[in-house]
């Protein structure tokens, strides 16, 4: 699905008289600001998506670790870039926060590694740097990008306590990092880690979960409609929450890679380096790879979707469902697809 070909040339007609300066992100066309709006107008969305988001206006945000933020209304396709204040082009995680603005992880290549929040109100990008550590005043509402917090005023760096049982996790300066977060229905905070394990924080005790499985990079936490609670990381595979601890989903299922932890090689056909997790109306999960494609779960049975069904590549970095239950994927070079029910079409 693209924009059609002749609202394009109608929008390369508009904007022709429009010209900027300098280099834009692939497949933009450079545009003055409209209606008091910043951005480019863009004609379609390639790279690597690392994130999706509907805010509660309906637009629909795509996060690119190269091209910048892209937002589609449903008519028009625009491209936010550093040239517009973005703090970088290199965005990771998008979000709508409590405060109605939107939130953008992002990598600040250009200046070193570093990692920055930037908020945008409309008009302005803004980088937001947290304030004091959050360890164990307790997290009552706002939201996470990882390991910072927004409560709705202030947004916070999170450090968990470095006691996990994973001895390995102290050798090296990343083993705590916290690449997902998740806040559960009965107000648990779990803390997916590099190679630390998952921990969880019930407002008083922090809890480890740290088999060997569970201390791949944990990519994703997910909380399905029914309340069950699931883990996906990057060898381990797909993990669920069974009240006291975690069963390997990919193992009973027979898609699972054992070999992975110790070759760190992928296999075609396994479910085991989960990137991502959602979940449909009629309560399908979708599953992201970064090397099989996308996996359904209908609850009895596994239908794993790639290049055959569609998709441009078998690496995928988000899967998203929104308002309407149109399934939105971010792929890891090839840009954004939506399913049809059947299979997927580039958007």
């Amino acid at each position: 699905m693209q924009i059609s070909f002749v609202f394009q040339i109608c929008l390369l007609a508009l904007f022709s008289a429009c010209h900027g300066q300098g280099q834009t992100p692939a497949n933009t066309a450079p545009s003055t600001p409209t209606k008091g709006l910043l951005g480019d107008m863009a004609f379609q969305i390639e790279g690597e998506i690392r994130g999706i988001w509907q805010d509660s206006k309906g637009n629909m945000w795509f996060a690119s670790n190269g091209n910048g933020v892209f937002k589609y209304d449903g008519k028009v396709l625009a491209n936010y870039s550093e040239k517009h204040g973005l703090a970088s082009n290199y965005v990771w995680e998008v979000e709508e926060g409590t405060d109605g603005k939107m939130w953008f992880k992002t990598y600040l290549r250009s200046k070193g590694e570093g990692i920055a929040m930037c908020r945008f109100d409309g008009q302005t990008f803004e980088v937001v740097e947290p304030c004091a550590e959050v360890m164990s005043n307790g997290f009552q509402g706002g939201f996470f990008l990882c390991e910072q917090y927004f409560d709705g005023q202030n947004m916070s760096k999170v450090q968990i306590p470095k006691t996990s049982p994973n001895k390995e996790a102290a050798n090296g300066s990343y083993g705590y990092d916290i690449y997902a977060s998740c806040l559960d229905r009965n107000r648990n905070v779990w803390f997916g880690t590099c190679v630390a394990g998952l921990c969880r924080y019930d407002g008083k005790t922090y809890t480890w979960f740290a088999d060997k499985e569970m201390c791949a990079p944990i990519r994703d936490i997910f909380e399905d409609r029914d309340g069950t609670l699931w883990v996906g990381n990057n060898g381990g595979g797909l993990f669920r929450y069974d009240g006291k601890g975690f069963v390997n989903f990919s193992k009973e299922h027979n898609v699972h890679n054992p070999d992975f932890l110790t070759n760190l090689a992928g296999k075609p056909g396994m479910m085991a380096r989960i990137w991502k997790i959602a979940q449909d109306k009629k309560g399908n999960l979708w599953i992201a790879t970064i090397d099989n494609g996308i996996w359904r779960y209908d609850g009895k049975s596994l239908t794993n979707y790639t290049t055959k069904d569609g998709l441009g590549t078998d690496s995928i970095w988000i899967v998203y469902v929104d308002k309407n239950d149109k399934l939105w994927v971010g792929t890891g070079d090839a840009g954004v697809y939506v399913f049809d029910g059947k299979g997927f079409e580039r958007f």
